[in-house]
């Protein structure tokens, strides 16, 4: 049976998908998950018993594309994207050899940007941010190796600050925010 294609669905098939090996390089197909059997195993996916190298889409029952993926020898490898209903896209991310680096970006169904951080080697590293549907700033954390470093703040919808700390060599400085603070002196001396 035919199946029809979006226009994105077409330019994205039409692309060349090209990896690094040995020294070369080789092209990978696409594939419509509908048309695999793809099998996770202890991190590798695996089609019909082999671990799998190629493009995968997958797409609504109104033929959009939901999401697109690459592998490489079963493991997560490039460009990783997922769309909302429509078209307008969710996220964005990278991997190498299975291993999440650069950046992860996620947007909110409205447009407004939902987060942005860094990876290196799987782990956060930078900065780290969150907003809200409305596009207020909600949390701004730095990592660096996969632990906070540096000063962490998070806000309230209303932007005002909700925590406000600083981490330094693994000992956090400052109000972790987690409760409602009140100065001693002002619950005390209150009439």
């Amino acid at each position: 049976m035919a199946t029809a294609f979006t226009v994105r669905q077409a330019l994205f098939l039409s692309s060349v998908f090209l990896f690094s090996a040995c020294g070369g390089q080789i092209e990978l197909q696409s594939f419509n998950t509908d048309s695999l059997r793809l099998e996770n195993r202890n991190g590798i996916a695996y089609n019909e018993g082999k671990a799998f190298s190629g493009s995968v889409f997958e797409l609504s029952k109104t033929h959009d594309t939901i999401a697109v993926s690459s592998f490489y020898k079963g493991q997560e490898h490039g460009q990783w994207k997922r769309f909302y209903p429509g078209g307008r896209l969710e996220e964005l991310r990278y991997f190498e050899k299975g291993v999440k680096v650069k950046t992860l970006t996620r947007w909110w169904e409205n447009g407004q940007m939902q987060l942005i951080c860094s990876f290196r080697n799987g782990e956060y590293d930078g900065i780290l941010k969150e907003w809200n549907e409305s596009g207020q700033l909600t949390k701004k954390m730095h990592y660096k190796n996969g632990y906070e470093d540096g000063g962490q703040k998070m806000y309230y919808d209303n932007g005002k600050i909700r925590s406000n700390y600083v981490v330094k060599d693994g000992q956090r400085i400052g109000l972790l925010g987690t409760k409602n603070c009140v100065n001693v002196s002002d619950s005390v001396f209150k009439k």
